[in-house]
């Protein structure tokens, strides 16, 4: 137990110690110290099956209690000072069901902390993925217009959110989970608002009363477990059958939708964006919407089989075909990543909710790989922006010459997402292969199905798209010097690539699939395009010509707006759908 109180301290001693840190090579000391700490932590409890748990004392319960009620407050706080309507009603709302669920909550005899294989899954995540991050967060920060003060305390505040982080994935206390489900809220909203202007605090705003909304199903759903079973333990709730716990986990599993910005909740996460890249980094890939699948996944064991699970399950997959179908209206490429990663989370909810061993195994395969993938995208994104200002797909082209590196980790982020070896294509080839396997005992995943499928075909569009700008070589395009790509940018990115590619080898040894060897050789071409384009310069091009005209054809710029009523019918629709949850599990 004493190294999980590692991974949840050692973030906040080190955020504090950097504040008051001046020097940038310090700061590298410090946050690389972190991740090989953390990191190794990890990878130690990992390699342990002993499940670990932990009773809180009454000290540390009474701190619990002032933190949340300290914190709902600030929110309130927040609402009147910013006039937001719905960020104070749904404050006040949480403060009176969170001192309701105190005052008759039971003497609870369950260890609130609980550390379990999924934990420490969890923990390897986190901490790697979330340590690289924060390296990159340094280098990033000191191209940004703001007080050194303030930016120190920016890269402090990703440090207190990997221990945030470490701390929600081992809390099985409904009220603890919730305390840290709302300090993530807090955490995103503070990081999101960074840059201070009008579009960064609306947006802000908007995440906070979003998350907000799982924040009281999360308190109705600790309700229902001590009125029907005078527990608040998570455990606890899932060892009982009957009504009451489906109605408990229905509530529960809705927060994990809010978190994970499934439609129609999908504006919070997508006005991130305004945010320093770091931040959206953070948020995609290596912690918080990360609660959404690992919160299903936890709650799988009463999902499993049931009506609930099913229906579920049916929205995670409706939610990875909608939200691949409007990346594709989207030119900005950091929105376009975020809608690619709403989709994707909506695979794994989806997998996580139905419930069988091979689901979960496949969900948790694809939680790693996009967390890898998605940080090294975003990371990339942020070079763009950061060293030639590029943010939209058109303003893309000829990026190849200009920042062939950089633009080598976009492409070979987007080979990770689609093609074999890569945990991401043999996660959905699995998928598709294990929700096949049980369609006869359960016709309802037919529409499960269909959606990966066409969910699938939608990303490799998207990804196709984006590729076909940064592959682009425009005649007019200007040769200008060698890139070089800084230090506190390359090595982030470099062992973000090197992780990718052992995990994937990993995952094929553990196979143990010679097919998936074999998979591996699209990867070649991958290679080769440099020098395919290298070899194509000495070469003069000519467009095509149709009946004299000028035809050409440019990928990039396919667009695939959909129509007012469309846009009306998804969100109206899965509002209805979240309605239909919350009565699967009253009525189940």
């Amino acid at each position: 137990m004493d190294l999980v109180w590692i991974l949840v301290l050692l973030p906040i001693v080190a955020s504090a110690a950097l504040v008051s840190i001046t020097s940038e090579r310090v700061h590298y000391y410090l946050c690389s110290a972190v991740l090989i700490l953390s990191g190794g932590t990890a990878l130690t409890l990992y390699g342990s099956p002993e499940i670990f748990t932990f009773h809180l004392s009454s000290v540390a319960e009474g701190g619990i209690v002032v933190a949340d009620v300290l914190l709902l407050l600030y929110f309130a706080y927040q609402g009147v000072k910013f006039k937001s309507r719905m960020v104070m009603i749904l404050a006040v709302m949480q403060l009176l069901l969170y001192l309701f669920a105190k005052l008759i909550s039971p003497v609870e005899t369950a260890p609130e902390i609980v550390v379990d294989t999924l934990s420490k899954f969890m923990f390897l995540i986190i901490n790697i993925v979330g340590g690289i991050i924060i390296l990159f967060s340094i280098r990033y920060m000191k191209d940004e217009s703001a007080d050194p003060f303030k930016k120190r305390v920016f890269i402090a505040g990703l440090l207190f959110f990997l221990s945030v982080m470490n701390a929600i994935v081992c809390a099985d206390s409904m009220l603890l989970f919730f305390l840290l489900f709302e300090m993530t809220t807090l955490s995103s909203y503070l990081l999101i608002a960074f840059r201070n202007d009008e579009i960064s605090r609306s947006n802000a705003l908007r995440a906070l009363w979003m998350n907000q909304i799982g924040g009281v199903v999360i308190l109705l759903g600790a309700l229902v477990a001590i009125s029907g079973f005078d527990t608040l333990s998570i455990s606890e709730l899932l060892e009982h059958s009957g009504q009451m716990v489906v109605l408990s986990v229905a509530l529960l599993s809705m927060a994990a939708l809010v978190k994970g910005a499934s439609i129609p909740f999908d504006g919070w996460l997508l006005g991130a964006m305004v945010a320093p890249t770091p931040v959206s980094a953070m948020l995609h890939s290596a912690t918080m919407v990360k609660i959404a699948p690992y919160l299903i996944l936890k709650l799988s064991p009463a999902l499993g089989g049931t009506l609930l699970g099913e229906f579920l399950s049916v929205i995670g997959a409706s939610v990875f075909v909608a939200a691949s179908y409007l990346a594709l209206s989207r030119f900005v490429f950091k929105e376009i990543l975020g809608y690619s990663t709403i989709a994707l989370l909506g695979l794994m909810i989806s997998l996580a909710a139905i419930g069988t061993e091979s689901s979960i195994s496949i969900a948790m395969v694809l939680i790693l790989f996009h967390a890898l993938s998605k940080a090294l995208l975003f990371l990339a994104a942020g070079v763009l922006e950061k060293q030639y200002h590029v943010k939209s797909i058109e303003e893309m082209k000829g990026m190849i010459q200009r920042a062939p590196k950089t633009v080598g980790y976009i492409v070979f982020g987007f080979v990770s997402l689609t093609l074999p070896p890569f945990g991401l294509f043999m996660g959905k080839l699995f998928a598709i292969t294990s929700v096949t396997s049980i369609l006869h005992e359960r016709p309802w995943l037919l529409i499960v199905l269909l959606g990966m499928i066409v969910g699938s075909v939608l990303l490799v569009l998207l990804y196709f798209k984006v590729a076909s700008a940064l592959l682009s070589h425009p005649s007019d395009t200007v040769l200008t010097k060698r890139e070089h790509l800084p230090f506190g940018y390359h090595i982030p990115l470099i062992l973000l690539s090197f992780l990718i590619l052992f995990t994937a080898v990993g995952y094929t040894l553990v196979q143990n699939d010679r097919l998936l060897a074999l998979f591996a050789l699209p990867l070649l071409i991958v290679f080769l395009l440099p020098i395919m384009i290298r070899a194509m310069e000495r070469y003069d091009r000519i467009q095509p010509y149709h009946c004299g005209e000028k035809e050409s054809f440019d990928a990039a710029l396919v667009y695939f707006e959909p129509s007012v009523f469309t846009q009306r019918l998804i969100y109206w629709g899965f509002g209805a759908m979240f309605v239909a949850l919350l009565l699967a599990g009253a009525l189940s």
